[in-house]
């Protein structure tokens, strides 16, 4: 199975979603433009998603597989909407978006490696 263009778009919302949190972090003034930031985050998050549904329609994995990938998706979906959210726990929510955001990458990696696994066994 190709996860390529899903990788580097999930590549993208990390490093974005990391950019995000800092920023909103270091200057509580920034804490105002929120909004604006999650709904980019929002934006990127689609982008994986689409990729993914995509990608997975070519490739098929089996149903338990891809509950994984869609849960780890909502995982980060939630993570992103509690940015905005006033009071929220920046770190709390950092933690969890790289809970569900950083395995699911090396997960899609494994995914492009599985035709070279099954070769070798």
């Amino acid at each position: 199975m190709r996860t390529l263009s899903t990788q580097v778009r999930l590549r993208r919302l990390i490093r974005s979603f990391e950019e995000a949190v800092n920023r909103l972090l270091s200057d509580p003034h920034e804490r105002e433009m929120a909004g604006s930031v999650v709904a980019r985050l929002v934006e990127l998050a689609a982008e994986v998603r689409e990729s993914w549904r995509r990608e997975n329609a070519a490739g098929q994995l089996p149903r338990s597989l891809d509950r994984y990938v869609r849960g780890s998706l909502r995982t980060i979906d939630l993570a992103i909407a509690g940015v905005q959210q006033a009071g929220a726990d920046l770190e709390l929510l950092r933690s969890d978006f790289e809970e569900a955001a950083l395995p699911l990458e090396i997960f899609m990696r494994g995914l492009d490696a599985e035709p070279a696994l099954q070769r070798s066994a």
